[in-house]
């Protein structure tokens, strides 16, 4: 298996010396990680290296009951005779993590900028104590910065059991100024424009502390480095996002890498030809781009209080592919505005259902993205029920009037799930429209 890191050669903005000299610590600290993240992923078992392999989900279930430690997002749980027992990753992992806390705090020290040096000394206590929260309120309470680093165990994605514990990862980045600017235009809009909830007890409120930059990103290690993410919308926990609000990041060089091999070479073969004629490379790669955006401010408006504990492992599936929905539903605002035109939203539309046919035509290589290829195959054969596509031997005609309002359909009954469905409704989704045999063809 290849190693869990992607340099990326970026085109960075001027730093000072004192930056550059800062940057290159927090990349070592970032490839520092690699080693960590090895010790905890398994592609051969469900729940990955954080529960013992010959574990039933019903012995943890019942384990948890007694020790909630088992639960934590932050421990390995570890067979002992007929027992589990469950270590703190800090514990786990110390080895490890120390020579990670060193970087950090060695760039603390040379810092310029005080507040960084400060949420750097408080990120290294969290590797090497598990304080995880202390972290994130820090780094939430901070003004934007040119340098930027994620570093820890942050995504859940990797337990397919429960949705419950998190994988190590890094990035490190410097900030796009020009393209945050717009970005952050996107963001008023979007979240000015907030719907009403029925029942708003159930939904949080945090959208005047939301950040958003794009950033010119330098590496990425662990987690991330497998799913290259695009975007993310941070902190995950949503107590304290409702708190301290969240911040939005989307990775410049990662964009335009998948765009280039992944999703640009699924439009040339899956479109008919007169209709490809209609978008330029220009057109597909900048619709590529909002569609990111607007997916990761769309989560804004997605967040229940507990959603996760009713739909378990199938929350990933129905809140990614409702974060992509509401976001080109939400797209009607800037619509209005003139910030965007029907020519752009339409080439917004179109690298969605793009993304989602080259996640399904790809199903088999991408175990570590399994949300968004369920979510693909539920998106395309709702739309393809409602004749927002019409296929012809593997070739798509889409339909932008019917898919929209399309989207508009899928969008309630995925948010209803979201603010008070069960485990069932979820299953049930996922059974009606997640199979793959209608698709089959496109290969």
């Amino acid at each position: 298996m290849n190693e869990p890191i992607i340099v990326f050669k970026s085109r960075l903005p001027k730093l000072t010396a004192n930056e550059e000299k800062v940057l290159k610590l927090l990349v070592e600290a970032a490839e520092l990680i690699v080693p960590i993240y090895k010790e905890q992923e398994n592609r051969e078992h469900k729940g990955a290296n954080f529960y013992p392999a010959d574990a039933t989900k019903a012995e943890i279930e019942k384990a948890a009951k007694s020790d909630p430690a088992i639960f934590s997002p932050y421990t390995v749980v570890e067979r002992h005779g007929n027992k589990f027992k469950a270590t703190p990753y800090h514990v786990k992992f110390a080895d490890f993590l120390k020579p990670v806390a060193d970087k950090l705090l060695k760039a603390a020290e040379i810092t310029e900028n005080k507040d960084f040096s400060n949420c750097l000394k408080v990120q290294a206590k969290a590797l090497l104590e598990g304080s995880y929260d202390e972290a994130t309120i820090c780094w939430m309470s901070m003004k934007p910065y040119i340098l930027d680093i994620n570093i820890g165990p942050v995504e859940r994605y990797d337990d397919k059991l429960f949705f419950v514990k998190t994988a190590y990862q890094a990035w490190v980045g410097v900030i796009d100024k020009e393209n945050t600017q717009r970005l952050n235009q996107y963001k008023e809009v979007i979240l000015s424009a907030r719907r009403k909830v029925a029942m708003a007890s159930e939904k949080f409120d945090y959208y005047d502390k939301v950040q958003a930059r794009i950033d010119n990103v330098v590496v990425f290690t662990g987690h991330i480095a497998r799913t290259k993410f695009v975007g993310v919308n941070l902190p995950n926990n949503p107590k304290l996002m409702e708190k301290y609000g969240s911040e939005i990041t989307l990775f410049k060089e990662m964009h335009k890498k998948r765009f280039e091999e992944a999703l640009l070479p699924v439009f040339n073969k899956m479109f008919a030809a007169d209709f490809k004629k209609q978008f330029s490379v220009e057109d597909f790669e900048r619709g590529s781009l909002y569609l990111t955006a607007l997916h990761e401010l769309a989560h804004s408006y997605l967040r229940y209080r507990d959603s996760e504990k009713r739909l378990q492992d199938l929350f990933p599936v129905i809140d990614e592919l409702a974060a992509s929905v509401m976001g080109i539903k939400v797209c009607g605002s800037l619509l209005l505005k003139d910030i965007v035109t029907t020519k752009q939203l339409e080439s917004i539309m179109l690298a969605f259902i793009t993304r989602a046919y080259n996640f399904v035509l790809n199903e088999s290589n991408k175990p570590e993205r399994g949300q968004y290829v369920t979510g693909s195959a539920i998106l395309l054969n709702f739309l393809l029920d409602n004749g927002a596509i019409k296929t012809a031997n593997g070739i798509s005609w889409p339909n932008f009037m019917k898919m929209f309002v399309s989207f508009d359909e899928l969008v309630t009954i995925l948010a209803r799930i979201l603010a008070r469905g069960k485990y069932s409704d979820a299953a049930a989704l996922v059974k009606k429209y997640g199979s793959f045999k209608n698709l089959r063809s496109f290969n």
